[in-house]
């Protein structure tokens, strides 16, 4: 195993989701799409690469593999639960924390993503079925970008 370490820099759930794309399935197509911030604006806009826009002012919900009531495009059964990531940053920061033989959290940040994080996903006894379901989504994602 490697010697990898785990420095939590803070990072909350908030920074995965309104910095960067969510990555949902296309209720339509069963395609990867993507929800995308309005400019200035409060609410999403859903876009598929194969439909088109989907919607262009939607507020609501997310969280538990979904996202405006969709099904997250990476999601996967793992450890008799469901592990799912809005996104490729935040499916890094996933791996980088169940691979790390060394996990560094900052103090008096509770507030942060890796001090939130299920007890299941914290535990190393379940690393190496965390490492191929995070795999499995590797996989998932590089598919949709074909």
């Amino acid at each position: 195993m490697n010697d990898s370490r785990f420095k939590d820099s803070g990072e909350r759930i908030y920074d995965f989701l309104f910095n960067y794309n969510i990555l949902i399935e296309c209720p339509y197509c069963k395609r990867c799409a993507e929800g995308m911030r309005r400019n200035g604006k409060s609410g999403y806009m859903l876009q598929c690469k194969h439909c088109g826009p989907l919607s262009d002012s939607l507020v609501g919900t997310w969280g538990n593999g979904t996202f405006m009531g969709l099904n997250l495009w990476l999601r996967t059964n793992c450890c008799g639960k469901l592990l799912w990531a809005y996104n490729k940053e935040h499916l890094d920061f996933l791996d980088s924390y169940v691979n790390a033989t060394l996990r560094q959290r900052q103090p008096n940040k509770n507030q942060s993503l890796a001090s939130g994080l299920p007890d299941w996903i914290k535990s190393g006894k379940n690393r190496e079925e965390l490492s191929r379901g995070i795999a499995k989504l590797r996989n998932r994602l590089e598919l949709s970008e074909k």
